[in-house]
């Protein structure tokens, strides 16, 4: 059962954001639906409970007084109390159970209920109850199964409203009235009442997810639309700015081999400039090209998987990046076994591997060091990729640890745009290893360094 709900929340958690948006809005929806299902369940109960107890709170204390009044003014005309209980001058009502006078030494002075048989039970409950002088209070008989006082009682546990007076003549205690009211019944029916609206309320509450499921899934549609129209724009933007972009370049290379214009040591540095530049609107039409082909419903058919080694792709990548690292004077180090072996997509894994160290040495201060460590490693009868990159730079602050893989997000604005970057690295790296099954967070301590660790079934 564990496996199938963490399968579930696993299914939720790799859709689009829009159905993870879909199911949040209805867990939204249907718990605030049921919050209100709930007080409004409670509230029922809890009225219906207090009217129903002090009705029959107050009957039995209205009984009781009388009783008492009637019981007095009987003891007044007799010359002793050594009375029997058949010659009682109060008899049972309704609503009445049974009454005992009991005497200050414990003995039965007078007394009646609706079963003579049931007379030792209710004396002995009475006597464990402890019930204390003009006080209420709930009591509970239990009698043999053998014994059947009623065809009405379907149990053999009575549950009785029981109050007490004190019997006074002239000052003097004679002793104590007890009188009992059954509740049994109305017991029996609130506890069938609130299993029908335990009942009642998962049934409506499997009505309200349903409804909340609709509900969200009708208020996304406008954004989804918009989404899609926007998406498909950014997406044929970027492919349409590809080639003006290619035919610029070419024209400033063209320019570069003039003779007459490099010589020129400020027309050469407005080529230098302007070729960086282009490379830069390159760079980003590329990687909107790639979040694009990522939002597209068959991304995964876009990883092309094979097996190699991924070590000689990995030292292929330090090589290109070791320019931009001396020039910040960056040790670069490498750990890896004599060969990682793996099935996945070689150019993909290539791009993640590219992204992360090309972050790393941006956010790595002159003089840092920048570590990459691969290998395979077994996890639950499966071959494990890991990839680790860790760097001496400035750190990410822990409130930015969830969002660094959003789009266009950027911890730092003003140094993101001095050093290229638009906030789209992340989210590309993020892409490739959901695609492969993989998992990628990172480790952070501002000013520190931090340490982005990627797993991959291989």
């Amino acid at each position: 059962m564990t496996s199938k709900w963490n399968a579930f929340l696993s299914k939720i958690k790799n859709t689009d954001m829009f159905h993870r948006t879909q199911w949040r809005l209805t867990a939204l929806y249907s718990g605030i639906l049921m919050v209100f299902l709930t007080l409004f369940i409670a509230i029922v109960c809890f009225l219906f409970y207090m009217i129903v107890t002090n009705d029959q709170e107050r009957r039995i204390t209205s009984l009781a007084n009388q009783e008492q009044k009637a019981i007095e003014q009987f003891l007044l005309k007799q010359s002793d109390f050594a009375f029997m209980d058949e010659e009682n001058v109060v008899f049972l009502s309704e609503d009445q159970f049974f009454f005992y006078v009991v005497g200050t030494n414990g003995e039965l002075l007078m007394g009646d209920e609706v079963n003579k048989g049931m007379r030792p039970f209710l004396l002995e409950a009475l006597q464990n109850s402890a019930l204390n002088e003009n006080e209420l209070t709930y009591i509970k008989v239990k009698f043999p199964a053998n014994i059947h006082p009623f065809a009405r009682f379907h149990s053999h546990e009575l549950k009785l409203l029981t109050a007490a007076r004190p019997i006074a003549i002239r000052g003097h205690l004679v002793g104590v009235l007890y009188i009992g009211m059954d509740v049994t019944s109305f017991s029996n029916v609130f506890q069938r009442l609130l299993i029908v609206l335990a009942c009642l309320a998962v049934f409506f509450i499997g009505i309200a997810v349903l409804l909340s499921y609709f509900m969200s899934k009708r208020a996304l549609v406008p954004i989804q639309e918009a989404y899609h129209r926007q998406r498909q724009f950014v997406a044929d933007a970027s492919h349409e700015l590809r080639t003006p972009l290619s035919v610029i370049l070419s024209s400033v290379e063209a320019l570069e081999m003039e003779e007459e214009l490099t010589k020129n040591e400020l027309t050469q540095k407005l080529l230098d400039r302007l070729r960086e530049e282009i490379k830069r609107m390159t760079k980003l039409m590329n990687d909107l090209l790639t979040l694009a082909r990522a939002d597209s419903a068959h991304a995964s058919l876009q990883l092309v998987k094979e097996t190699f080694d991924f070590r000689p792709h990995a030292e292929r990548t330090l090589r290109l990046l070791e320019e931009l690292a001396s020039k910040k004077n960056i040790r670069m180090h490498f750990h890896s076994p004599e060969s990682v072996i793996i099935a996945a997509d070689a150019d993909k894994l290539t791009q993640l591997l590219y992204i992360l160290l090309d972050n790393a040495i941006k956010y790595t201060p002159d003089g840092g060091e920048v570590t990459l460590s691969i290998g395979i490693a077994p996890f639950k009868q499966q071959r494990i990729l890991t990839i680790s990159v860790k760097d001496t730079g400035i750190g990410i602050p822990p409130e930015s640890l969830d969002r660094i893989f959003d789009r266009f997000y950027r911890v730092d604005k003003a140094r993101s745009r001095q050093q290229g970057g638009h906030g789209l690295g992340l989210s590309i790296a993020k892409w490739i290893v959901d695609a492969h099954g993989g998992t990628i967070h990172v480790q952070s301590e501002v000013g520190k360094g931090s340490e982005f660790i990627v797993k991959i079934p291989c």
